[in-house]
């Protein structure tokens, strides 16, 4: 019984959009607002031809007092397995496009704010 409980609580936070983990859009590519702490997964083929859209949504505040001011969230595309893909400092809004080396698992990292990120394949 007490598996029971367990089990369906965890389905319901899932459910309710409180993991770590964002969702996946209906087709498996990424579309969700990224946070510090957060990623959202998707999977691609060896050689697929991404494109991706960030658009920076609020940028985080300095724990301690300091006298610069950041204006921008740090992104990361990553593979899984093989680690980074793409890197950038994205002050506003700003599309690009990727080829995937290696299939499987890719990884959205965002740190030092938040933004909204579409991964999706290029036409």
């Amino acid at each position: 019984m007490y598996r029971r409980t367990v089990v369906a609580g965890s389905t319901a936070v899932l459910l309710a959009g409180c993991s770590e983990l964002t969702s996946f859009t209906d087709d498996g590519y990424a579309d969700s607002r990224v946070q510090d702490e957060q990623t959202a997964e998707f999977n691609a083929e060896a050689g697929e031809e991404l494109t991706v859209t960030v658009e920076n949504v609020a940028v985080a505040e300095p724990e301690n007092e300091t006298s610069v001011e950041s204006t921008a969230i740090s992104f990361r595309l990553d593979h899984a397995e093989n680690g980074p893909i793409e890197t950038r400092s994205i002050s506003e809004s700003e599309t690009f496009d990727v080829t995937t080396e290696s299939g499987g698992t890719h990884l959205v990292i965002v740190t030092s704010g938040a933004a909204d990120v579409t991964v999706e394949p290029s036409e």
